[in-house]
């Protein structure tokens, strides 16, 4: 074979070598370009936000977004939202958790102790035959039963009566119609001589509400009372006691029963589950009287009593809600009757009753 076409061949193999590679790459390359374009749709998914995988993805990840949003509105609108409802104080039926009493229950939401009839007997024998007149309302705030016994005939109403005034007083303190830092002036038709230490002032002395209130039931302040009247008006104090069911309608007499006062204390433990934050100062200050001579004398330190006592001439009074077990009313209003053995008996018979209750409600409570 000629050199010539030795070098041609060598040439055209080189060539077709050229032309085969470019061929099989051509046909790998549309292979290539075919499988993805039949692919696509898999491939995009992957990799298009708008289609299903990616979308699910979104759902997941936004969902916990779209739930706290919601919570955020509910928060706003609570009463679209169980969840917020079931965080939110005050939705238990039968009772309010409260900061400075722990769990108490709701007037009349315990199952009845049918012990009444007990007490009441216990309650006569121990003080029919005292000397003088006592009227004693006992009511269990758990289960709402009451017990009266010669309770809705007039006694001297003595400084109970500064427990209506001052619930009054609150009440309006709730409605915004009055503010605790509002003051008082200390004026010369206010002065009444007796317990207190406003009267100890000049005329002219300014006072908060808050302050006026807090003697008025810690020192049982007589011209802090008088005060805090002309704030209320005692045409209202007396319309609030009608309104709750009083028999015997604070007057001019200066009468009431242990039925009226009870009735207010038991308001004011309702007042108090509904709106701790207001009622709250006032609870504190009956437990922080200068007396406790009476119903909680004789009671354990742990126990605490919110009351208001009353002192006159012959007469020894103290009505207040008791935080036992049941939490219950005690008022004790008396007439005709030795000062210091009047007092200890109202602190015996709160023993005794505080005793009986305590028994009863921790066998309810098995």
């Amino acid at each position: 074979m000629s050199s010539y076409r030795l070098r041609h061949d060598r040439k055209y193999k080189k060539r077709r070598s050229l032309v085969i590679t470019v061929i099989v790459l051509s046909v790998l390359a549309i292979s290539m370009a075919v499988y993805l374009f039949l692919n696509r749709d898999s491939a995009t998914g992957s990799a298009n936000p708008s289609d299903g995988a990616q979308t699910a993805s979104t759902q997941s990840s936004t969902t916990p977004s779209d739930s706290s949003t919601a919570v955020a509105t509910d928060t706003d609108q609570p009463a679209d939202s169980t969840e917020v409802a079931v965080s939110t104080p005050n939705t238990d039926l039968n009772g309010v958790e409260t900061k400075d009493h722990g769990y108490l229950p709701k007037v009349g939401t315990a199952a009845k102790s049918g012990k009444m009839e007990e007490l009441q007997k216990l309650i006569s024998d121990n003080t029919k035959n005292l000397p003088g007149d006592y009227g004693v309302t006992y009511i269990d705030l758990a289960t709402g039963e009451m017990v009266n016994v010669n309770d809705k005939i007039e006694y001297i109403a003595a400084s109970t009566s500064k427990l209506p005034v001052n619930v009054l007083l609150y009440k309006n303190i709730e409605e915004g119609k009055v503010k605790l830092e509002d003051k008082l002036v200390y004026k010369q038709e206010d002065m009444e001589p007796g317990t207190g230490i406003i009267q100890s002032s000049a005329f002219g002395t300014e006072y908060t509400v808050r302050e006026t209130s807090k003697l008025a039931i810690r020192k049982s302040d007589n011209c802090g009372v008088n005060m805090l009247i002309r704030l209320v008006d005692i045409v209202n104090v007396r319309k609030y006691m009608a309104d709750l069911g009083g028999q015997v309608i604070y007057g001019k007499t200066h009468r009431s029963c242990p039925y009226d006062m009870a009735l207010i204390a038991q308001d004011l433990y309702k007042l108090y589950l509904n709106n701790e934050e207001v009622y709250g100062e006032l609870i504190n200050n009956m437990e922080n009287t200068d007396w406790h001579d009476r119903i909680d004398a004789k009671l354990p330190k742990e126990v605490k009593v919110a009351h208001k006592i009353g002192n006159q001439t012959r007469t020894r009074n103290d009505v207040g809600i008791v935080f036992a077990t049941h939490p219950y009313i005690l008022s004790v209003m008396t007439d005709n009757v030795e000062l210091d053995p009047a007092t200890k008996s109202i602190a015996d018979l709160s023993k005794k009753i505080y005793d009986f209750e305590e028994a009863y409600a921790v066998q309810t409570a098995k």
